[in-house]
């Protein structure tokens, strides 16, 4: 066949897709024996690949002739791929969470089971859906509780704890924050979020799209999904998505799934996964391009990824594995295969990671690495930053220690961005361990990203408090001697150890040179940053 080596790896995907389906279809409908509306699924997904399948040989036998005593097949590069089968995929059910992902959190649900009566809360004005759709969701039994605008939105989920929560992320200038928040803070993080779309991009019947999304979430498993291992699953085959999704959503892990690099790269600064299985064949970037993305970004560095393909290459292997890959799993491939490379991965990136376990960023142990990197390097100038939250302790002593660890884990958000946005390619993001973390740049754009972040970290902090405390703009505590006392509300302080004028000579000298500025930071009100040179 006479084309180039993308097409060839586009003609072998071809033909190995299918059986990767169908070899998916027939290990998950060994254990679905019981479930007859999964069984009946993954029946259709097999009889669907089959006729895929069928579609590619009818290919190949039009185009074959024999040559010289041999088989030549001569296939126009441009029907390479284009044997779907019309009959469109099923796809199972999903809470849409962000545009561009579909979130598997369990078992498939079962709709024609009858709606749970539940509180419902709205987090836009009433006008953002029909009079008809209000109606309705009233006829079913629920009950809506409405919030025009988001800080109220917050305060009112924390109170009611309703089972879902409708949130238009254009409803004001916090929307997209608040949405954050609600996906972290442990009061309202195991409530499912339902997004509204854009108006321009909302499904033509959006009644009926909604109400699909409402009865999807009251019947997934949603309880412990946030306690569950989370796998983002980049694949574009739908049939192959979602039997992995399928896979480990019946083994207890929850699962993400986009269609395409661009997507991935997106997704894994807005989420944190444990683990990546990542299709080498993608509709617009190649998996090894998304896997060098992933390992630049600061979430994802210590993350463990596994390629899929369905090319048996020894070259292809060993250069996904210098680009930073655990694994390499060629397609068609078993669930029990699959299954035990995930947790031998898992344990691995356990045992020799190094990441923070509240935030997956780098520890100790990077941080002294790219400390040291830097100071070797000499060119160009660098600074070190020491982040640390100021009246932390009042705050985990009063609201607890989940509600902290959120707090954390927004500090981590707020300085990955702050660095993505104003900071060079380059630069490092990571975390010493409960509120203290590091940012190493370069020192002209030091003072960008610290000011910027101080002030993201100030728009959003009160937001973890109630309304009477942010009103307040204090909480009321006890000291270490156990005196009553009033703390502000957390604040985040800055140090940030230039080498400009004194080049250190190792990472014990950084840090020794950040203890000063520290303490006179502790006795300074609100956020600070200072420059140690």
């Amino acid at each position: 066949m006479n084309s180039s080596s993308v097409d060839l790896d586009r003609f072998v995907h071809t033909l190995i897709s299918p059986l990767t389906a169908l070899q998916g279809a027939v290990g998950l409908l060994r254990r679905s024996r019981e479930d007859e509306q999964r069984a009946l699924l993954l029946l259709a997904t097999i009889e669907r690949n089959i006729e895929r399948l069928r579609l590619a040989c009818d290919q190949i036998l039009t185009h074959a002739q024999i040559v010289d005593s041999h088989v030549r097949i001569e296939l126009p590069t441009g029907m390479i791929g284009k044997t779907h089968s019309p009959t469109n995929p099923v796809q199972p059910p999903a809470t849409q969470r962000s545009p561009v992902a579909t979130h598997y959190h369990g078992p498939l649900a079962t709709p024609n089971q009858p709606s749970q009566h539940q509180n419902l809360l709205l987090i836009m004005n009433p006008t953002s859906i029909s009079a008809n759709l209000i109606m309705e969701l009233e006829v079913r039994g629920h009950h809506l509780i409405w919030a025009n605008e988001t800080s109220a939105g917050i305060d009112l989920a924390r109170q009611v704890r309703p089972g879902i929560i409708i949130l238009d992320p254009h409803l004001d200038a916090q929307a997209n924050l608040i949405g954050q928040i609600l996906n972290e803070d442990p009061e309202t993080k195991m409530i499912p979020l339902i997004l509204l779309p854009d108006t321009a991009t909302r499904p033509s019947n959006d009644d009926t799209w909604l109400l699909e999304q409402i009865e999807i979430c009251l019947h997934l498993t949603c309880n412990h999904r946030h306690s569950m291992p989370h796998i983002l699953i980049v694949e574009d085959e739908p049939d192959i998505a979602y039997l992995i999704a399928a896979q480990f959503s019946s083994e207890g892990y929850m699962t993400t799934v986009v269609s395409s690099g661009a997507e991935a790269l997106r997704i894994v600064r807005k989420q944190q996964f444990d683990l990546i299985l990542l299709d080498l064949l993608l509709p617009d970037i190649d998996g090894f391009t998304v896997l060098g993305g992933l390992r630049v970004q600061p979430e994802t560095q210590l993350t463990p990824i596994i390629l899929l393909s369905a090319i048996n290459s020894p070259a292809d292997k060993v250069r996904g594995l210098q680009l930073g890959a655990d694994d390499y799993i060629t397609k068609p491939f078993s669930d029990v295969e699959l299954n035990a490379r995930v947790q031998a991965a898992m344990r691995r990136s356990e045992r020799e990671g190094g990441a923070n376990p509240s935030t997956r960023l780098p520890g100790n142990i990077a941080i002294e690495r790219a400390i040291s990197q830097r100071i070797e390097q000499r060119d160009p100038p660098f600074a070190v930053c020491y982040c640390d939250l100021d009246n932390f302790k009042a705050y985990n002593d009063t609201y607890g220690f989940l509600k902290g660890d959120a707090v954390i884990q927004r500090t981590a958000q707020i300085l990955l961005d702050a660095v993505r946005e104003f900071g060079n390619p380059d630069d490092f993001v990571g975390h010493i361990g409960g509120d203290d973390f590091v940012v190493i740049t370069s020192l002209d754009r030091l003072e960008t990203i610290c000011h910027n972040a101080i002030t993201r970290f100030d728009t959003t902090a009160p937001l973890f408090y109630d309304r009477e405390a942010r009103q307040r703009g204090y909480i009321s505590g006890h000291d270490r001697q156990g005196h009553p006392s009033i703390y502000p509300l957390v604040s985040i302080s800055i140090i940030a150890v230039s080498s400009r004028l004194r080049h250190p000579s190792h990472p014990g000298e950084v840090a020794q040179r950040s203890v000063d500025p520290k303490k006179r930071a502790k006795h300074m009100p609100g956020s600070i940053f200072i420059i140690e040179e």
